[in-house]
């Protein structure tokens, strides 16, 4: 099964609860946002919602600036999975030839290149994976009670 197929990157027991695709435009990052905000309402503590909210709307940023998914027909997949006490979100693109995801450097005053920065103080786990069939997948995990980790 290609990374493409699945959810979960090793967790055990995932059980998935949705996949949708985006096209590869500015807009995509609020609509994306306001899909996961509407599937895992239920499902996790308003807190870690609101954290997921923000991840998702950062990461999808990511993939549209920083990958091909930007170019015509380009798309961003966004799938969730439930594990126990985790939610495990992953944004898939459509690749790039010069660009992987990595943590930068800011400045207080800068106004971008925050995204990973969040996503690796606020998640469980997380991680970034390239494939050939795939593109490129940045995925997270987050508690489902809100509880803090960081």
């Amino acid at each position: 099964m290609s990374t493409h197929e699945r959810v979960g990157h090793g967790a055990d027991r995932l059980r998935v609860v949705g996949r949708r695709d985006f096209p590869g435009v500015a807009r995509s990052a609020g609509a994306a946002r306001k899909w996961v905000v509407e599937l895992l309402h239920a499902q996790m503590a308003a807190e870690t919602l609101e954290t997921a909210e923000l991840l998702v709307s950062e990461v999808v940023t990511n993939a549209i600036l920083h990958s091909d998914s930007a170019g015509p027909g380009g798309l961003i997949t966004v799938r969730v999975g439930l594990s126990g006490d985790l939610v495990h979100i992953e944004v898939v693109d459509d690749g790039s030839a010069v660009n992987v995801p990595a943590i930068r450097t800011t400045d207080d005053d800068g106004l971008s290149g925050r995204g990973l920065s969040w996503v690796d103080r606020l998640a469980v786990t997380w991680g970034a994976d390239r494939g050939d069939e795939v593109g490129g997948v940045v995925w997270f995990r987050l508690p489902r009670d809100g509880s803090a980790t960081f």
